[in-house]
């Protein structure tokens, strides 16, 4: 079993807050590389020792030797950052857990269904617009040859607290145009995972992952356009509608469109249950987002007077 203090990247983010209060509630010791005071001031409040720095410049951070361990949830595409924390931790023996994504094995379909679902020892050609976040996923496993226990976590489409990364997105823009949508056929696959369940991923692998660990993260999966018919329904909107792939693009941004809202990211997360012991709990991604979080967060968001509507439930 671990024992010891942890550092999180971006302990003030999404992913970062969910892990870094799971690892307390496990009575384990965490201090949050961030970059701002007023992020400083808000992880503090939580119990969490800040520290001061940013990804570009880790080498000048003071006191990352005090630490046990290293888990980066800031961001999953800065290979200097990674490097850095490879060579500060080279020959030490502790453990460096990477937050990576599902997103490698986006196969770019337009919105066209898949039936590949993969496993981590799959081998695959990513696609180049997420080639080089694959490509550092690969330096950190090869690195436990270098006396570090590297892991790398590989979370699905993630949902909870009503937030997220993607689903927000799509949120805000169903409220502005009045339309939820999603490309093509919609019939492109996720898989998911909630936010908690998650966390307690990141709790396990440091207790009991081995070096080199690499983990596909998720609890069930939904086509796109059936996460576009919830938008539509917390929102109040009619049926979801099917855009071409261009005009997603101009909504929303080519690449996010193109990795995300009209690809297939199907996993096979058996690894993680066998190796790890992990036993997800949580919600559907469907349930939470109709009847869960996101309708305590955003369903009075198109409403002139939510505030009245909000305090009369």
């Amino acid at each position: 079993m671990f024992t010891g203090r942890v550092l999180v990247t971006g302990a003030a983010g999404y992913i970062g807050q969910a892990v870094s209060h799971r690892l307390q509630a496990a009575g384990i010791e965490v201090g949050g590389l961030v970059r701002s005071d007023v992020a400083a001031a808000t992880i503090r409040s939580q119990g969490i020792e800040p520290v001061i720095g940013d990804l570009d410049h880790v080498d000048d951070v003071a006191g990352l030797d005090r630490f046990d361990a290293i888990i980066d949830t800031a961001t999953a595409d800065h290979a200097p950052s990674t490097e850095a924390f490879l060579s500060l931790l080279s020959g030490s023996g502790k453990p460096f857990i990477r937050t990576s994504g599902t997103g490698v094995y986006t196969d770019l379909a337009g919105g066209a269904a898949s039936d590949r679902v993969y496993r981590e020892v799959d081998a695959f050609e990513p696609a180049p617009v997420v080639a080089a976040r694959y490509h550092s996923d690969e330096r950190v496993i090869a690195a436990a040859a270098d006396g570090i226990r590297t892991v790398v976590i590989r979370p699905s489409m993630i949902y909870g607290d009503g937030a997220s990364e993607q689903l927000p997105l799509l949120i805000r823009h169903a409220i502005t145009s009045g339309e939820s949508i999603y490309v093509g056929e919609g019939m492109n696959r996720w898989a998911n995972v909630f936010l908690s369940d998650l966390a307690e991923v990141y709790l396990l692998a440091l207790h009991r992952a081995e070096p080199g660990s690499v983990y596909n993260i998720a609890s069930g999966e939904l086509e796109m356009r059936q996460i576009a018919q919830g938008i539509a329904t917390l929102l109040g909107d009619g049926p979801a509608k099917s855009v071409p792939i261009e005009a997603a693009h101009t909504a929303l941004g080519e690449r996010w469109v193109d990795v995300a809202l009209a690809s297939n990211s199907r996993v096979d997360a058996t690894r993680a249950r066998t190796e790890l012991g992990w036993n997800p709990l949580g919600p559907s991604l469907l349930d939470d987002l109709t009847r869960g979080s996101y309708r305590r967060v955003w369903s009075y968001k198109t409403d002139p007077h939510d505030h009245v509507s909000s305090a009369a439930h």
